[in-house]
């Protein structure tokens, strides 16, 4: 009996992995190196470096097949995605995050990158007026004390050794974070940085350690392991030092005795209304937002901020450290725009920096810290050559799309020239995805922007950066990041 019993459970087993290799005319090709039942979750394991070229194998592979192609984690299909007119009908269709995204739901389960559709469209609609561009102008005073700041800090570093320069870009960032987002004062800012980042920082590997732990997906599994227990050690952390800080904000608001902070600078007269207190308003008037939903859009926007942006920048400077006609024809722009004087950077001078804007969106699109994003595949989604099910997931290769041949035969090549003139460009503006793509971007790219631009800005006038992007060798955790190679110098300029 138990022999018979046997038999039947290996027939099953051998019709379900016949059944996953079968080739089916509806879906896409299948990523080499699938196996029988745990499909290519053995290509996931290993260190992060290992991760990375994985996603990046994945999405060449579909760009070779006509822009899809399908893999799979154990039992759960993952279609990957690089065609632009595909990416674009699949992430308007469908605008709920696949379960890995639940891997973070006790730190931001309703921040505008996890929530569920109908509560991110409700969220999205009441927060878009804190990032348009008139309100966003409103920080360009505190971003360019806070540039100053970040180039006073990189004097010690000018004519040394090659060093990392992310750690200095980190604190940069948020530094204007903590002010605009949340409207700390320069003391408080100082007193919960190093603390609240790395509590973050640790939980964002925590949950890219569970990803390749593919018997950590299952909930009842993970709540009994170790990661788990550290897990909600860094959770009480993180919630022990914002939760106080919206609870006085919002005592501050009631009684309405709101530290006049939001011009301890004096350059300009630019006050702001910090994103924090514009929640908490919406939340008296409105029952907009309860005070879990506030701390969970503070550590969704802070965390997308500095993670992403910081290295984005450390990117940038690679390159212009690496293509020194390109620097300098950066720093022929600055002198147009600002002469000799060393200037804050104004709305109007932005405008002006159409050079640096290029570098930068070159930069991004050849180097994208988020270079893969999903979605859960909610109906059956029809697109060009194949169908996708409903019940499984997709990712959306924008590492693919960034570098897909409609931008040229000169795809891989760092030429920040072709944002000069617009017939250079692809006509299909989903092939630009560097902030995501669809109705669910991000919501901070213009804030992002403007943060980079003006830091750069600062830096390029004073120093003169080396180094190279070429030896540059990066590893996925969550974001992209450089682990080896990445050391830049500076040297003053005269």
């Amino acid at each position: 009996m138990c022999t018979l019993v046997l038999l039947v459970v290996l027939l099953c087993l051998v019709i379900a992995a016949w059944l996953w290799m079968k080739p089916d005319p509806h879906s896409p090709p299948i990523f080499p190196g699938s196996l029988p039942f745990i499909g290519h979750s053995h290509q996931i394991f290993g260190d992060r470096k290992h991760l990375w070229d994985f996603f990046r194998r994945l999405q060449l592979y579909a760009l070779k097949e006509g822009g899809v192609c399908k893999a799979s984690l154990g039992p759960h299909t993952v279609y990957v995605i690089c065609d632009p007119e595909d990416s674009l009908k699949l992430s308007n269709i469908c605008l709920n995050k696949p379960y890995i995204y639940d891997f973070g739901e006790e730190l931001v389960k309703n921040g505008l990158v996890t929530a569920e559709a109908s509560i991110w469209k409700r969220h999205r609609k009441l927060l878009n007026p804190a990032f348009n561009q008139q309100v966003l102008n409103t920080y360009l005073n505190e971003i360019n004390v806070q540039a100053r700041t970040l180039v006073t800090q990189l004097a010690p570093t000018v004519g040394k050794e090659p060093f990392d320069v992310r750690h200095y870009i980190v604190n940069y960032i948020l530094a204007i974070s903590t002010r605009t987002l949340m409207g700390l004062s320069t003391k408080d800012h100082l007193g919960i940085g190093t603390d609240y980042t790395q509590a973050l920082d640790d939980l964002l590997i925590l949950y890219g350690n569970r990803f390749q732990k593919i018997w950590l997906h299952l909930s009842y599994i993970y709540k009994w392991s170790a990661l788990k227990r550290r897990e909600n050690q860094l959770l009480d952390k993180v919630k022990d030092i914002i939760n106080p800080i919206i609870r006085k904000r919002k005592s501050e608001l009631v009684a309405n005795n709101v530290p006049n902070i939001y011009s301890e600078s004096t350059s300009t007269s630019g006050k702001f209304k910090p994103v924090m207190d514009q929640m908490l308003q919406l939340a008296e008037e409105r029952n907009a937002f309860t005070d879990d939903d506030i701390g969970q859009h503070l550590h969704t926007l802070v965390a997308a901020s500095y993670d992403t942006t910081a290295g984005a920048m450390t990117f940038i400077l690679l390159v212009i450290g690496s293509y020194q006609n390109v620097q300098k024809r950066i720093f022929d722009e600055l002198q147009e725009v600002f002469g000799h004087d060393d200037t804050d950077v104004t709305k109007q001078d932005l405008q002006k920096l159409v050079y640096l804007e290029a570098v930068i969106k070159e930069s991004m699109r050849l180097y994208p810290v988020s270079p893969i994003i999903a979605r859960k595949v909610d109906v059956e989604v029809n697109l060009k050559n194949c169908t996708l099910r409903a019940g499984s997931s997709c990712a959306i290769g924008l590492y693919g799309l960034l570098r897909h041949p409609l931008w040229g035969a000169d795809a891989e090549q760092f030429k920040p020239e072709r944002w000069l003139d617009p017939a250079t460009l692809p006509n299909h503006p989903s092939l630009y995805a560097y902030f995501s793509i669809g109705k669910r971007n991000c919501i901070g790219k213009l804030f992002s922007m403007m943060v980079m631009k003006v830091a750069l800005v600062h830096i390029i006038r004073r120093y003169r950066v080396t180094g190279d992007i070429n030896s540059v060798v990066c590893e996925f955790d969550i974001v992209l990041k450089p682990i080896k190679g990445h050391h830049i110098c500076l040297k003053a300029r005269t």
